[in-house]
């Protein structure tokens, strides 16, 4: 039996998803959302269920580890963040953005090989996925960034709209 499945409430987006990877792997829960939803030998893990073939929302910027669980699949899924990163340079476009850097939809049929057979091998498979990235610390510079030049884009268009919309009489 799926370690999920013995959760009620499974409906409620990703927090059983979450709180049964904590259990399993001995994470602890991150401060904040923006950093990730779990911390796991002192590294932030992204968590994710999937009701469908997709996963929603995936932020390459945060060059963090994904931890995914497939409902219908009743499989874990964990990928490292150079691969989140490889996945979403494929794209034109991100998920409701122009960038997907920072945020995405990817199909766990793209990372099938990233599914584990094990439930009791989820917290090996990150600590190795954590290692991956880390042999890539240009991907990781560089999705710092692609953040930080978002923010930028951001706060320069708030401004200029701001100031319009005051020429126009419309703030």
């Amino acid at each position: 039996m799926s370690p999920m499945a013995a959760l009620p409430g499974i409906s409620r987006g990703g927090v059983d998803a979450e709180a049964t990877f904590r259990k399993l792997t001995g994470a602890t829960e991150a401060k904040t959302a923006a950093l990730g939803d779990a911390v796991l030998g002192g590294h932030h893990i992204e968590v994710k269920q999937a009701r469908s073939s997709t996963l929603n929302q995936v932020r390459a910027v945060k060059y963090i580890t994904l931890v995914a669980f497939s409902v219908p699949n009743k499989r874990w899924y964990v990928i490292p963040a150079n691969e989140i990163v490889r996945q979403c340079a494929r794209k034109m476009r991100g998920q409701h953005t122009e960038n997907p850097f920072e945020s995405a939809t990817l199909s766990l049929y793209n990372l099938k090989k990233y599914a584990l057979r094990n439930p009791k091998d989820l917290k090996d498979a990150v600590l190795k996925a954590i290692d991956e990235a880390k042999r890539y610390p240009a991907l990781k510079k560089l999705m710092d960034e692609v953040l930080h030049n978002s923010k930028t884009l951001a706060q320069a268009s708030v401004a200029d709209v701001q100031v319009a919309l005051r020429q126009y009489g419309l703030s």
